[in-house]
């Protein structure tokens, strides 16, 4: 069955219960992700965005933590690989606290990656789990009003562009690709904690 079908009609059959499910179970994949923050742009159409943001930010936050489980009982396993991020991380999180969790999870950028080592770092439960919903709500709720303030906008685009709107839209989705995959993460955060 193809995820999308899957997630669509799990939101359409049971609305915010469908959002808030899917937004944990995409939060909680770390081996295959879900890409569910497509959902809440396109049912922030449909539904109410105020809520629609709230109810998949709190899905999104408890899908995550699953991350921090993995790092608090794999740190020997991961260590020996990945201890230089380690450093990294401890390093971030030292200078700037829960505003390194809140950011992570406010912007589109794997939180696992930092996720992991604030669970082998044994770093606070209650902090971790504050700072994700806080950032997974706003992130949730930026993404459903933008749904429910463009989605008309792009279909209509999409229409009276034909093929040249779409060559564009792909023009424009690969030059974002490129740009995060282009960025050395590590490095640029290396240089701010310097």
């Amino acid at each position: 069955m193809d995820i999308w079908v899957w997630m669509n009609e799990l939101i359409i059959a049971y609305g915010y219960l469908g959002a808030f499910i899917v937004c944990v179970i995409g939060n909680a994949s770390i081996i295959f992700p879900i890409p569910f923050a497509l959902l809440v742009y396109a049912f922030g159409s449909v539904l109410n965005p105020l809520l629609l943001g709230v109810v998949c930010g709190v899905g999104s936050a408890i899908g995550e933590m699953s991350s921090y489980i993995v790092g608090r009982g794999g740190r020997r396993i991961v260590e020996g690989r990945f201890g230089n991020r380690l450093d990294t991380v401890e390093r971030l999180v030292e200078k700037h606290g829960m505003l390194v969790v809140f950011l992570v999870a406010l912007l589109p950028i794997p939180d696992d990656l930092l996720l992991i080592p604030l669970g082998m770092m044994k770093y606070s439960v209650k902090k971790t789990m504050i700072a994700m919903l806080l950032g997974k709500t706003g992130m949730c709720l930026f993404l459903a009003y933008a749904g429910a303030y463009s989605v008309a906008y792009l279909r209509d685009f999409y229409a009276s562009g034909g093929e040249i709107g779409v060559v564009m839209a792909m023009i424009i989705l690969a030059v974002i690709i490129i740009v995060l995959l282009k960025v050395d993460w590590g490095n640029f955060v290396n240089k701010q904690l310097k």
